[in-house]
């Protein structure tokens, strides 16, 4: 039986000759255009196959997978195959890979209801059968995580019907091998590695395929450790090839094109539309990713029904989390956006933020850490405890308590010695201790100082013997720093660091020394300032980090005067280095 649309048996016939003879092809020349498919019921499937598997006949093979590959294939077309292929189930081995393979690569998402479900049992029975092709099937199934080139960017990040319903029948597929063939669980994540988005390419290339592998942990929790780890790993490149700078001067460029001219009626909707997206395209990407990861983390924690924080769930993914922030975020320096994760997460509970500075404190105490690391999570607590509006005030004094005691024992062991190197290099998790202290007390000044009893925490904390300790961390730590520091214990009488700055600004000498490379390094001895959670300037998924966020508020210095106007974003000295102040 032949199935034939539109053309005569004869029209076909003559078609066929032309464009899908086995001797042109093997010729090299080009197909001019695909063909209709005919199944060769003069010569069953079975039987082909039989014969080219006894090696009798090749020729019928080829032709055959020759035509499935390259006719226009309907409905009625694949639905034929398919009932032949699926009696000859056993025949299917590695001898007809490229049988196999033919079949495999067909869109069949994009066909109707009964095709896709014929299709569906087809490919269970067959790797049911033959898991040769398991790896090859996987990967054609992750294919279709990715969008045709002309598909179109979702609006507010929410997928149409039509990709839905693709979407569901792949899943349904992949769950069901998951089910019945152990090893497609490591082919799987392989193929979610291989198929991940280059940085560069389309914003809805990344944006389909960060909600697929969501998806997945829907029907398969269990693999949420390794595609969060994926997903943190491809964002951070995403982050790091999307400075801050890069994104500000993108968005200057756009607004200094668009000074002097007069946008039409009919252009005003989409030119609104087009305001609401980061202009840097990388970074864009990026913004979208981030809101795809925030609204799990959100819907994830709390129940659908009643919109409550389901506490059990939120210990698990905080956990989850954890360890790979441990693992790929803490290690990772001066990156700008991707850490906000672990922000949100805090936000959802006390708790979770408490459980959070105790893990990065126990880092720092930890001495067999590597010192990198050590100062890494001592800069996440000072931003954390500084931004987060959900940070109380109890954990606030707590962590500088903690901190301040640790000061004061490290002092101690080092004043008992006859002489002291400063080097940077030698006490920088000391120097890094006291930079978040001073940080934070510049930061939060306003609410450690709003009570008598809070002033009285402050001087309990004995500052003054910090600054004028002989390691002399006012020298180490970033200009800004310091000079808002200074201010606040000026002005409430906690310390006097003016004194000690200027004696270290007429004392810059820097440090001049080999590294294990043999190079040459000069050190101005001076921490860096990488402070994590820095402003957070996409749009889309900013959204969800602004209702949490403390910005800085300037204070003036004049006679003891220490109000001063809230500003709506920070004063930077540059995106990247700023403690997110600027100096007094």
């Amino acid at each position: 039986m032949s199935v034939i649309s539109g053309h005569t048996r004869s029209s076909n016939s003559s078609i066929l000759r032309k464009t899908s003879s086995i001797s042109s092809k093997l010729n090299g020349e080009r197909t001019p255009a695909k063909v209709r498919f005919i199944l060769p019921h003069s010569k069953k499937i079975r039987q082909i196959l039989q014969k080219f598997v006894s090696k009798e006949v090749s020729r019928d093979y080829e032709n055959l997978v020759c035509l499935i590959r390259d006719s226009e294939l309907f409905d009625e077309d694949i639905r034929s195959l398919l009932a032949e292929a699926s009696q000859c189930i056993s025949l299917l081995n590695q001898d007809l890979r490229l049988f196999v393979e033919a079949i495999l690569v067909i869109k069949w998402i994009n066909y109707s209801e009964e095709v896709i479900a014929e299709y569906q049992s087809f490919l269970v029975n067959l790797l049911s059968a033959h898991n040769y092709h398991a790896k090859f099937a996987i990967d054609k199934l992750v294919s279709n995580f990715l969008p045709g080139p002309d598909d179109p960017e979702w609006v507010d990040g929410n997928p149409s019907e039509d990709d839905c319903r693709k979407c569901v029948n792949v899943h349904f597929v992949i769950n069901t091998l998951l089910d019945i063939i152990p090893m497609c669980r490591d082919l799987l994540m392989q193929s979610l590695i291989l198929h991940y988005p280059y940085i560069k390419k389309s914003t809805h290339s990344h944006e389909l395929y960060i909600h697929n592998l969501l998806w997945i942990l829907d029907y398969r929790p269990n693999f949420r450790a390794d595609i969060l780890h994926l997903i943190f790993s491809k964002l951070v490149l995403l982050d790091v090839n999307a400075p801050k700078e890069d994104i500000e001067n993108a968005e200057n460029d756009i607004e200094m094109e668009e000074d002097g001219i007069f946008p039409l009626d009919d252009d005003i909707k989409s030119t609104k539309a087009v305001s609401d997206k980061v202009k840097h395209p990388i970074a864009h990407t990026l913004d979208v990713c981030l809101d795809k990861v925030f609204n799990y983390c959100i819907v994830e924690s709390h129940d659908i029904e009643t919109g409550q924080l389901n506490w059990e769930k939120t210990k698990r993914l905080y956990q989850d989390v954890l360890v790979v922030f441990d693992k790929v975020l803490l290690p990772t320096y001066n990156i700008h956006h991707v850490q906000f994760i672990m922000f949100l997460l805090c936000s959802f509970k006390t708790t979770i933020t408490e459980a959070f500075l105790n893990y990065l404190w126990k880092k720092v105490c930890t001495p067999n850490i590597p010192f990198v690391h050590r100062h890494t999570a001592v800069v996440y607590i000072a931003s954390l405890a500084a931004r987060g509006s959900f940070v109380p005030l109890s954990m606030l004094k707590g962590t500088l308590q903690q901190m301040a005691s640790w000061i004061h024992s490290y002092i101690v062991t080092q004043d008992g010695l006859e002489c002291i190197n400063s080097d940077i290099r030698v006490h920088g998790v000391f120097y890094g201790v006291c930079q978040a202290l001073f940080y934070i007390i510049a930061f939060r000044y306003r609410d450690l100082v709003n009570t008598r009893k809070n002033i009285v925490f402050l001087e309990s904390l004995n500052l003054a013997k910090m600054v004028t300790c002989r390691l002399n961390p006012l020298r180490a730590c970033h200009p800004a720093v310091v000079q808002n520091f200074a201010s606040v214990t000026r002005t409430y009488q906690l310390a006097y660091c003016y004194s000690i700055i200027e004696h270290n600004s007429r004392n810059v000498m820097p440090t001049i020394y080999q590294d294990e490379k043999g190079s040459i390094i000069i050190s101005n001895n001076v921490l860096d300032s990488f402070f994590p959670f820095d402003p957070f300037i996409l749009k889309r998924s900013g959204s969800k980090i602004t209702p949490h966020y403390l910005h800085y508020q300037t204070r003036t210095d004049n006679s003891n005067e220490v109000d001063g106007d809230i500003v709506d974003t920070d004063d930077f000295l540059s995106y990247g280095t700023s403690p997110g102040f600027k100096y007094m």
